[in-house]
């Protein structure tokens, strides 16, 4: 296997895991809202998945690393412009959520942990999913 079907191949196995991820954080958000109390556990919890999503999301682990051949295939051109398009699609899926949680809130009350809890759960969720998908319409 060369270096550039390495690359495909992680880059399709990465796509699966923001999928996976993209699934468990808003379980894990309806989990918290529906339960009797917020546990200690099950927010440091979500903080570390959300922290370790967001920074896989990022360009940030090329930056601080030295990347590998397979590691610079991919974070190409191509994956960059993915990151900005998805970041764009979590940003506009936080406006949307925060507004419809005011909307919410006025008529079901809210604590701020869960307004902000929904709030980056459906911006982050929104942000796997996009950069998944268009990786994925990429590789093919």
């Amino acid at each position: 296997m060369n270096l550039v079907e390495k690359a495909e191949q992680r880059s399709r196995l990465r796509a699966a895991l923001f999928y996976a991820l993209a699934t468990i954080l808003p379980l894990m958000t309806i989990l918290a809202l529906a339960g009797p109390g917020e546990s200690t556990t099950r927010l440091l919890l979500w903080l570390l998945i959300i922290g370790l999503a967001a920074l896989n999301l990022s360009s940030l682990p090329f930056r601080w690393s030295r990347c590998g051949p397979v590691s610079r295939l991919m974070n190409d051109e191509t994956t960059k412009d993915h990151r900005r398009s998805s970041f764009a699609a979590g940003f506009w899926a936080m406006i949307l959520s925060a507004a419809t949680t005011m909307v919410v809130a006025t008529f079901q009350p809210l604590g701020a942990a869960a307004l902000g809890r929904i709030t980056i759960t459906a911006g982050l969720t929104a942000a796997l999913i996009a950069f998944a998908t268009l990786e994925l319409r990429a590789s093919r």
